[in-house]
């Protein structure tokens, strides 16, 4: 994962604590829940705002790149933290939540940037899922875009 991340450009951030009272990750029953990851590198989130009213199409692309590898860096610390082996995790579900209007309608399609990228990180056998994705009115920290994760241990 470290290694795929990285050769697509995604730096490794400093993981940072929680922005609230939860866990990063839980493992339950070969299962691991991540929980809601948003655009943040080195502590402070790289994009702010509405879709569409205050951040572009393409910033939004770029917003939903950067959570779903910080989903994928705290995949990877799960691993090594548990001393689990890479070839043993799958991917079952993602959910996006997009901060947006109520009039916008390409939630689908602009969250494929989330699943290709979790397809060409984890490869086509483990990196498909299934997913959903719902426009908010609002996401913690005026964030575009927020991504959570399960993926189970084979």
């Amino acid at each position: 994962i470290k290694e795929n991340l990285q050769s697509l450009g995604f730096k490794k951030p400093k993981l940072s604590k929680p922005i609230a009272n939860y866990k990063k990750y839980i493992i339950n029953n070969g299962i691991i829940y991540i929980s809601g990851q948003l655009p943040i590198y080195e502590g402070k989130l790289q994009y702010k705002g509405k879709i569409l009213e205050d951040i572009s199409l393409k910033s939004t692309r770029k917003a939903i790149q950067l959570a779903t590898s910080n989903l994928l860096w705290v995949l990877n610390e799960s691993l090594i933290e548990n001393n689990l082996s890479e070839n043993k995790i799958r991917a079952l579900n993602i959910k996006g939540y997009l901060n947006c209007k109520s009039n916008f309608v390409d939630h689908s399609n602009i969250f494929n940037e989330s699943s290709d990228l979790l397809i060409s990180i984890l490869g086509k056998e483990k990196g498909f899922h299934s997913r959903s994705v719902i426009g908010v009115a609002s996401l913690p920290m005026n964030s575009p875009v927020e991504i959570d994760g399960i993926f189970s241990i084979l």
